[in-house]
C-alpha cells in the first residue's frame, strides 16, 4: 500500500501548489475520449447522443473557466480563511487523518447533494446535472457556474473546522470526483458486492431516474454508507428514465445554465402573498402556495399533477 500513500501525497502536494486543476482536466478527458472509444467499439449498439455530449463538453468548458477565474478561487480562499481562523482541531498528515478527511468529505458531499434535492434555492442550482435525458461521462461535469466552484455548497466549509488542511482535503476531492465521474455510465451495469456499499454506476443511474421509485434516492459519491443510514438507498431494477420529472429538453447553454433560476424565479412570481414567495426557497421543488403539490412525496401518493410556472 506505500505506491497509495505516495500517490496521495503527491497528489496533495500539485493540489496545494494549485495544479489540481490541470491533473483534473486531462484525467476526466481521458476518461471521456475512453468512455467514447468504448461506445464506438460495443457490439450492442448502444446509442449516444453526440448533440447532448457537445452540450455538456461546451457547458463544462464554460464552467471551468468561470470556476478558474473566479468561483474556484472564492471557494478556496473561504475554506482556508475558515481553516485559518476558525479551526477547532488540527488534523495531521497520517493515515487517520487522511481517512477522517476521506469520511468527512464524503458526508459534506451527501449533505450538500441531498439538501439540493429537497430545498428550492439549492434545487435551482442543482438542475442544471440532471437536466440531461443521458446518462454517460460527459454528464457528469454538466452544471451551472452559479455553484462558484462549490461556494455554493456550504456543507464543505464544515470540514475546515475539523482541522482538514486544504491541501488535504482537495486530495480527498480529487479522487472522490474521480469515482463520482466514473458513476456517470451506463456501460458498467453491476459490480457484485460493491454494489452493496460504493456508489457505483449502478447505484447512482438511479439517482438520475424519473421513475416514482427513484425520485430523491442515492445522493451518496462515493460511500453507499449515508444512504443506508439515512433511509436513501433504492436498488436498480429497472433502468431508469434520465431527467427530470419537468423535462428541460434543450441544448442550448443558456438553457442549461439557467433554467433552474429561471423555474425557481417563475414559482416566486406565481405566490401573490410574500410569505409564499419566500417559502419557495426553502421547501422542497413541487412544493406549491396552492396546494396542488408535485413534490416527491405527492408523487409517491399518486396526487393529480399541476401546471408549474416555467
Amino acid at each position: 500500500m506505500e505506491w497509495l500513500g505516495r500517490t496521495i501525497a503527491d497528489v496533495a502536494r500539485t493540489m496545494g501548489e494549485g495544479s489540481g486543476f490541470h491533473i483534473a482536466l486531462g484525467t476526466y478527458v481521458a476518461m471521456v475520449l475512453a468512455e467514447r472509444l468504448a461506445y464506438l467499439l460495443d457490439d450492442r449498439g448502444r446509442p449516444w447522443n453526440e448533440r447532448d455530449a457537445l452540450s455538456n463538453l461546451l457547458n463544462s468548458s464554460l464552467n471551468g473557466l468561470v470556476d478558474g477565474l473566479v468561483g474556484g478561487a472564492l471557494f478556496v480562499g473561504l475554506y482556508v480563511l475558515a481553516y485559518d481562523h476558525l479551526r477547532l482541531f488540527d488534523v495531521p498528515f497520517v493515515w487517520w487523518g487522511w481517512a477522517l478527511a476521506f469520511l468527512a468529505n464524503d458526508l459534506a458531499y451527501y449533505v450538500d447533494h441531498r439538501v439540493s434535492h429537497r430545498t428550492g434555492f439549492f434545487w435551482a442550482l442543482h438542475v442544471p446535472h440532471h437536466s440531461s435525458r443521458e446518462m454517460n461521462l460527459t454528464v457528469a461535469s454538466r452544471g451551472t457556474f452559479l455553484l462558484l466552484g462549490g461556494t455554493m455548497q456550504p456543507a464543505y466549509f464544515a470540514i475546515a473546522l475539523l482541522g482538514v488542511h486544504p491541501a488535504m482535503l482537495f486530495a480527498v476531492k480529487f479522487f472522490g470526483n474521480l469515482w463520482g465521474i466514473f458513476n456517470h455510465t451506463r456501460l458498467v451495469r453491476r459490480m457484485g458486492v460493491l454494489d452493496r456499499w460504493l456508489c457505483t454506476p449502478a447505484n447512482h443511474r438511479v439517482h438520475h431516474g424519473t421513475q416514482p421509485e427513484y425520485l430523491d434516492k442515492n445522493y451518496g459519491q462515493t460511500l453507499l454508507i449515508w444512504d443506508r443510514l439515512f433511509g436513501t438507498w433504492q436498488r436498480e431494477a429497472d433502468e431508469p428514465f434520465y431527467g427530470l420529472v419537468s423535462q428541460m429538453d434543450s441544448h442550448r447553454l443558456w438553457d442549461i445554465q439557467t433554467w433552474g433560476v429561471r423555474w425557481l424565479i417563475g414559482q416566486m412570481r406565481s405566490a401573490d402573498d410574500w410569505r409564499d414567495r419566500l417559502s419557495y426557497l426553502y421547501r422542497p421543488p413541487g412544493w406549491r402556495h396552492d396546494g396542488c403539490h408535485r413534490t416527491t412525496e405527492a408523487i409517491l401518493k399518486g396526487a393529480s399533477g399541476c401546471v408549474l410556472a416555467e
